[in-house]
């Protein structure tokens, strides 16, 4: 603690700071870690709305971005920043590279880009891809090239939103009925979006550290849990009983065959792109290509949970009182 905050004049700037992820890793920001940051710089489109001045009233310090000319108004706002973490996500492409470039062009010393899901540099669907994972891949490699001994880009893979994965989204079709891709115990790294928010935080921290900048790999991650189907059936299970909720008895898993799955996926794919990458996803945690158990970097970021605990399936399931998301909470918490 001593060494982190004998260095706390480090400026940080959050794009995307009022989203989905944004709002919970610049809440972090402002709360547990603001002792180590001099400025928490928030850009926006609007800075007038609720959540923005929200943020404001924490500390945080507003800048506008312009629509008609971005990156100049980004690498304006990036000046004397040391830190620029990308938390975008529903933006076009050319925007985010905007953010990337100017990172670069101001003289940041770190830049994370709008990573936070899948490891998609382990995927294998040859041609049939999700468009947005190649496109991440392409922009990551992109900008670590042009940022060489200047800017380190990080990605940080965190598996799926721990909030998000309990729900219809994946697989949980009812209160009763699973109906996984594959094996029900293939496990899934899940991370709560705030665990997300404290990892950026380390990993910031870490970097921009002197002495511990070579600790911190290109490539990051992490994972609060690694869960499968079957355990999250026993928490469920266990959870209802304990606090005497319906509904009650036994959750039936209807499994779907992997190859089958994957074969129908390629040739919707092929025919036509789908916008976001959720199908791909449950084939990727069929193949146990999510499951982060062997490799990750949890003790790089919190190392034997000495700085927080990491939230897991069952402290979410109890503090939903042993049920998942329906589609319309889903949509809400959009």
């Amino acid at each position: 603690m001593s060494a982190k905050l004998s260095h706390s004049s480090y400026t940080v700037a959050l794009v995307g700071g009022t989203g989905l992820l944004g709002k919970e890793v610049a809440n972090v920001f402002l709360t547990s870690y603001k002792p180590f940051f001099s400025r928490i710089i928030v850009t926006a489109r609007d800075t007038t709305t609720a959540g923005a001045k929200a943020l404001a009233e924490k500390g945080a310090e507003l800048v506008p971005i312009s629509p008609v000319d971005p990156l100049g108004s980004l690498t304006k706002a990036f000046e004397g920043v040391d830190v620029v973490i990308n938390l975008v996500a529903d933006k076009p492409c050319d925007f985010k590279d905007a953010i990337a470039e100017a990172a670069i062009k101001s003289g940041a010393k770190v830049y994370f880009p709008s990573e936070f899901g899948a490891d998609h540099r382990i995927n294998d669907f040859p041609g049939w891809d999700d468009t947005l994972w190649l496109w991440k891949g392409q922009h990551d490699r992109k900008y670590r090239q042009l940022g060489a001994g200047k800017t380190k880009v990080i990605a940080l893979y965190t598996g799926l939103f721990l909030e998000f994965f309990i729900s219809p989204l994946f697989g949980f079709a009812a209160d009763a009925i699973l109906t996984p891709v594959g094996s029900p115990d293939a496990k899934t790294a899940l991370t709560s979006r705030t665990d997300i928010a404290r990892a950026l935080a380390e990993l910031t921290l870490l970097s921009l550290n002197p002495e511990t900048a070579s600790s911190v790999p290109d490539d990051v991650r992490i994972a609060g849990s690694n869960t499968s189907w079957r355990q999250i059936i026993v928490i469920v299970q266990k959870v209802r009983d304990e606090l005497n909720v319906e509904p009650r008895g036994e959750i039936k898993v209807q499994g779907t065959d992997l190859n089958a799955f994957r074969e129908k996926l390629r040739k919707e794919q092929l025919e036509k792109p789908q916008p976001h990458p959720i199908e791909h996803i449950r084939a990727l945690i069929g193949e146990e290509k999510l499951d982060f158990s062997s490799k990750n970097d949890n003790e790089l970021v919190n190392p034997g949970e000495s700085i927080w605990k990491w939230k897991t399936v069952e402290d979410l399931v109890r503090e939903r009182g042993g049920k998942w998301m329906t589609v319309e909470e889903i949509v809400i918490g959009i």
